[in-house]
C-alpha cells in the first residue's frame, strides 16, 4: 500500500465530514474497476480492505439519493477518498466499507427484489467480487490500465470525427480498440457477466 493518510480516527478510517487533511489520498495502485452489465463500480484498497465508491454503488443499486443513504451508515462504514487520476472537478468521493455495502443493499428495495439489476449486482458482488478480493487481494481492472485505455479511446473518437474521408481506417481502429477492451476486462475479470453479449459502454 503506497498511499498514506493523516489524522485517521482510531479505526484507521477517515470520516466524510472531516477536514481536507483527513481525506484518504489514493494512488493509481489503490484503485480497480469492476464491470457488471455495463455498470462500472470503482473499488479503493484502503489498508488492505475494499472500499466501494458510494455513488457507483448507489447507481448500481438504483438508490436515488446517495447522500441520504450514507447518513444511515455508521461513521466507520463511510470514508472520503481523493481520486486524483482521470477525475475533473472535485476529486473527493464518498466510499463505503464492505459492511456499509451490505447495509445499502438492505435499504434498497430493488436490491432485495429478484430479477432487478440491483439484485443481480448485489448477488454478483457477494458471490464473486468480495471472495476474489479476499483470495487474491484485488478484483477488477487496475485503474491505471483502464485510464490509459480510456485516454486512447477518447483520442480515437476525436480523430475519427475529423477523418470522414477515411472511414475504413477508422473502422479498423475501432475494431482493434473493442478487442483490446474485451481482452482487458476478461484478463482481470474472467467471470464478467455480459448484457446482450456486450460489456462496453
Amino acid at each position: 500500500m503506497t498511499s498514506k493518510n493523516n489524522d485517521l480516527n482510531g479505526q484507521g478510517f477517515a470520516h466524510p465530514e472531516n477536514s481536507q487533511s483527513d481525506i484518504f489520498k489514493t494512488s493509481e495502485q489503490d484503485i480497480s474497476v469492476i464491470n457488471f452489465e455495463g455498470m462500472k463500480v470503482r473499488i479503493v484498497n484502503i489498508h488492505g480492505e475494499p472500499w466501494f465508491i458510494a455513488k457507483d454503488v448507489c447507481d448500481a443499486l438504483e438508490v436515488v439519493n446517495s447522500r441520504d443513504a450514507l447518513t444511515a451508515l455508521d461513521p466507520d462504514e463511510k470514508n472520503t477518498v481523493a481520486l486524483t487520476y482521470g477525475i475533473r472537478g472535485n476529486p473527493n468521493h464518498g466510499a463505503v466499507s464492505e459492511s456499509g455495502f451490505y447495509k445499502l443493499i438492505a435499504r434498497s428495495r430493488k436490491a432485495t427484489t429478484p430479477g432487478t439489476l440491483a439484485h443481480r449486482v448485489s448477488t454478483w458482488v457477494f458471490r464473486e467480487v468480495i471472495p476474489s478480493i479476499r483470495k487474491t487481494g484485488s478484483d477488477g481492472v487496475p485503474w491505471a490500465f483502464l485510464h490509459d485505455f480510456t485516454r486512447r479511446k477518447q483520442s480515437y473518437l476525436k480523430q475519427a470525427s475529423k477523418k470522414g474521408r477515411d472511414l475504413q481506417a477508422c473502422k479498423q481502429q475501432k475494431r482493434h480498440l473493442s478487442t483490446e477492451e474485451e481482452q482487458l476486462w476478461r484478463e482481470y475479470q474472467p467471470a464478467l457477466p455480459l448484457a446482450g453479449g456486450n460489456a462496453h459502454d
